[in-house]
C-alpha cells in the first residue's frame, strides 16, 4: 500500500450488520482525523477487499493547506490506534474517542488492523474501556510542569486552539492545548522547532510525552543558517588543497624513526 492511503481491516467471518457498523465507525474516525488537523479533504474509497472485510481510503485535498497536512494525518491515524491499544488515549480528544469506538469491535474472532505506509496496529482481543480519567484526573496520573522540544505542526482552531508538536527525539506527535492569547505566538512558531512549556503527561513506561495541556509558553528555537557549513574555515591558514596537506603529513610521519630503531648516519 502506498503512503497516501489509510486502511482498516476486520478479520474473520463478518456478518453484514457488523460490517456496516464497522465501516460507519471507520468513517467517523476519518472525519475526526480531518477535523483534528483542520484539513479540508474528501475521503474516497481507494480499495475494498472481501476476503477479510477491509477498506482502503485516500484523502483528496480541497485546498493547498490540506495538501500539506495530509502526511501528518496519516501518521496520526496509526499513532491514535497505538495509544488506544496501549491504554494511553486521551478521553477528551475526538480522534482518540472515535478510534476507540472502532477498535472496540476487536475480539478473538474479529481481529482489527489499522495500517498506513508500512505501519500497522493489530488488536486481537477486546480492549479496555476508555477511561475519562486518562484525560487528566490528577488522582490517577498527576501532571507535571515541563518543557518539550519539537517541531510545531498542524495548528487547529476548532473546539479550542490546539496543535501537534513532533518531538525531536522520537518524531512522535504530541497533542498540545493552549489559550487563545497565544494565537499570535503560534503563527510565528508554526513549522519551526520550539520549546513548549505546560502541563505534560508522559507515558509511565517510556517517559515519552503524550500531550501537553495549559500551554503557558511557546519559544521558537534559533535553528541557525542551514548553509552555514559552506563558510566554515579550517584550522590551518593555507591555500593548498587538503589532499596535498594530508599527503605531506603522511610523508613526514613515515620519515620518523620507530621507537627502539637506530638510525644509521
Amino acid at each position: 500500500m502506498s503512503e497516501d492511503h489509510v486502511k482498516f481491516l476486520i478479520g474473520g467471518e463478518v456478518a453484514i450488520d457488523v460490517l456496516a457498523d464497522a465501516f460507519s465507525r471507520f468513517g467517523r474516525v476519518l472525519e475526526a482525523l480531518s477535523e483534528s488537523h483542520s484539513a479540508d479533504v474528501r475521503w474516497v474509497l481507494a480499495g475494498l477487499d472481501y476476503g477479510s472485510a477491509a477498506a482502503t481510503a485516500r484523502a483528496v485535498p480541497l485546498d493547498d493547506e490540506a495538501q500539506q497536512r495530509i502526511p501528518a494525518m496519516y501518521d496520526n491515524y496509526v499513532e491514535a490506534a497505538l495509544r488506544v491499544r496501549d491504554g494511553n488515549a486521551d478521553g477528551e480528544f475526538p480522534l482518540h474517542r472515535q478510534m476507540h469506538e472502532l477498535m472496540a469491535l476487536a475480539n478473538e474472532t474479529h481481529p482489527i488492523m489499522i495500517q498506513t505506509d508500512g505501519k500497522q496496529v493489530v488488536v486481537e482481543a477486546p480492549i479496555a474501556p476508555l477511561n475519562p480519567s486518562v484525560a487528566g484526573d490528577p488522582k490517577e496520573d498527576p501532571l507535571s510542569l515541563g518543557t518539550v522540544r519539537g517541531r510545531v505542526e498542524t495548528l487547529s482552531r476548532r473546539r479550542g486552539l490546539s496543535f501537534y508538536l513532533y518531538e525531536l527525539a522520537t518524531d512522535a506527535a504530541v497533542t498540545c492545548y493552549m489559550d487563545w492569547d497565544l494565537e499570535d505566538t503560534m503563527r510565528e512558531a508554526w513549522g519551526r522547532i520550539a520549546d513548549v512549556t505546560g502541563s505534560v503527561r508522559r507515558d509511565a513506561k517510556t517517559d515519552r510525552p503524550l500531550w501537553i495541556r495549559r500551554v503557558t509558553n511557546v519559544d521558537p528555537v534559533d535553528e541557525g543558517d542551514p548553509d552555514g557549513y559552506r563558510r566554515a574555515r579550517g584550522a590551518l591558514n593555507t591555500s593548498e588543497p587538503a589532499e596535498v596537506l594530508v599527503r605531506r603529513m603522511r610523508d613526514a610521519e613515515a620519515r620518523q624513526p620507530l621507537p627502539g630503531r637506530r638510525v644509521s648516519r
